[in-house]
């Protein structure tokens, strides 16, 4: 309850007009004023609600002042509550002390004085407010002190588990310490030792007392210890973290290699207060390594004259692979495509013989057949091995298949070249490149679902850069690197020849569509044949 909430102020008589001029004389409290006409309805009022003073007339039908007020009293809610009696008929000193019996706190006689009557009112209702607040105090500030009981003895509880675990955790790290085959160690913020692990003296053989401070540095090799003792001091310094190498003699007089590492532990103001670290046995990967180092040149002149034998193998089989195609492709034209011809004039000579028309007609239909074979046993051969390629260079190639390529699949396909003069390449150069823009080309008609696409060929100081650019629908993120199971044998087969010359093959998104692009190095006397001009 706040200072600010009104309380209850409960007005018993059964003359309307009494209850009237006590509220025109209690109405500045500014407080609720609530009336009753027999002591009846008071109680119903008082069972309901919380009433700060009772104010009623000692003379009342049925239930008068001082019944009403031992009732009132009877009730355990309202042992405090504040009971005055006005009265103008009972006003000897026998019927103030009855009232003051039955718990009233005032007794007011006929006429009342407004300023005392209000006065007194106000006190009590003031004293009840302060008491209401005064329990909802206690009540907070009792659920305070359970609550921070119960911290308390969460945090001790807490506090005997971490206890607990700390002893444990001591135990383990003893258990560490004794077993660890690793030198542990220990120094102050000045960089000086105050703790070395077992490990150490039973390597070193060395007192007990004789390691500490700066002591261990004794025990490092002559030519390490300087370099060592530098690195330590700048790293206390600066509380950089700590790692070196260095050999360390055994008891036997013999070295070893050790790897030592150390971090500091800082203060609040960052400054290092205490160092930790561990200092392990290297000895055997630092021979492995330097032998490792001083056979390294042997190994690379291996991995490259392996490297390059698989070169010059798969460059052999790529060559085969071609030649047989080549191979195909005049058994389809010189032999297929003869008998297909020969066919032809038998059939045709058909139409000169006296024959019905439907024999005329069948005649006729024969030979078309024969035609469209023929024609599609030469697209064949020009898709196995282009002669365009052979007898007038890449560029005419590209071109014809480009033109090719619209027709069957629908797709504009336009081809830009770079310088216009382009020169002629080595017969496998030329084929290579012929070779991955017909497999590019083919993969933008099978999965790209694109209407458009454009062959670019550049031959620039060093290289030879071709583009194969679509507008299609892209690739997944997976084949743009190359990942392993999303790359397909035509992607692969692209790889493969690109890498046989030395070159690289990129792919890309170019939203919308697809980049394909193919850089290989060129070595101009090797590669490149100039034309005669006319």
């Amino acid at each position: 309850m706040s200072p600010k909430d009104r309380v209850n102020i409960l007005m018993v008589d059964d003359q309307p007009a009494k209850l009237l001029s006590y509220e025109a004389i209690l109405g500045e409290l500014d407080e609720n004023l609530v009336k009753a006409t027999s002591g009846k309805e008071a109680l119903e009022y008082l069972l309901k609600s919380d009433v700060a003073v009772v104010l009623m007339d000692v003379s009342m039908p049925e239930i008068d002042g001082f019944e009403l007020a031992s009732m009132i009293r009877q009730h355990p809610r309202f042992h405090r509550t504040a009971i005055i009696f006005i009265s103008a008929v009972h006003l000897t000193d026998l019927d103030r002390l009855k009232g003051y019996e039955r718990g009233a706190v005032d007794y007011i006689s006929v006429p009342v004085i407004p300023e005392l009557l209000r006065a007194k009112v106000s006190a009590f209702a003031e004293l009840h407010r302060k008491a209401q607040q005064l329990s909802v105090l206690n009540r907070e500030l009792e659920a305070r002190v359970a609550e921070r009981t119960r911290e308390l003895e969460n945090k001790a509880l807490a506090l005997e588990h971490l206890n607990a675990q700390l002893n444990q955790k001591n135990e383990q790290l003893d258990a560490i310490l004794q077993t660890a085959p690793d030198i542990i160690f220990s120094s102050r913020g000045d960089g000086t030792r105050d703790f070395l692990s077992a490990s150490f003296f039973e390597y070193t053989g060395a007192p007990a007392d004789s390691a500490v401070g700066f002591g261990w540095m004794n025990y490092i090799h002559p030519e390490d210890r300087e370099n060592i003792k530098a690195h330590w001091a700048r790293c206390v310094q600066t509380h950089d973290h700590y790692e070196a190498e260095y050999r360390i003699r055994s008891q036997k007089g013999d070295y070893r290699w050790y790897r030592a590492r150390a971090v500091p532990l800082r203060n609040a103001d960052g400054d290092a207060s205490r160092w930790y670290g561990t200092c392990s046995d290297i000895h055997d990967s630092k021979l492995l390594e330097q032998s490792i180092r001083e056979n390294s040149t042997t190994l690379e002149r291996l991995v490259e004259e392996r490297t390059e034998a698989l070169r010059h193998l798969s460059s052999r089989l790529m060559r085969m692979q071609d030649e047989e195609r080549r191979r195909i492709a005049r058994e389809l034209h010189d032999s297929l495509g003869q008998e297909l011809a020969a066919a032809k004039m038998t059939v045709d000579g058909i139409m000169s013989q006296k024959s019905a028309a439907l024999k005329d007609q069948s005649a006729t239909d024969a030979s078309g057949s024969i035609d469209r074979a023929l024609q599609q046993v030469r697209t064949m051969s020009h898709l196995l091995h282009p002669p365009l390629l052979d007898e007038v260079g890449l560029v005419s190639a590209l071109r014809w298949y480009l033109e090719g390529m619209t027709k069957r699949s629908g797709i504009e396909t336009t081809l830009d070249v770079q310088p216009v003069t382009f020169p002629r390449l080595t017969a496998q150069f030329e084929t290579a490149i012929f070779r991955i823009v017909q497999e590019a080309l083919t993969n933008v008609f099978r999965h790209s679902q694109a209407t458009q696409s454009r062959v670019t060929l550049v031959r620039n100081e060093n290289h030879v850069v071709v583009e194969i650019r679509d507008n299609g629908k892209g690739l997944d993120e997976g084949t743009t690197k190359f990942r392993p199971g999303t790359v397909g044998v035509g992607i692969g087969g692209m790889r493969q020849r690109v890498e046989e010359f030395g070159g690289k093959l990129r792919l890309a998104n170019a939203n919308p569509g697809t980049v394909v692009e193919v850089v290989i190095p060129v070595e101009k006397k090797s590669q490149e044949r100039v034309l005669a001009t006319a």
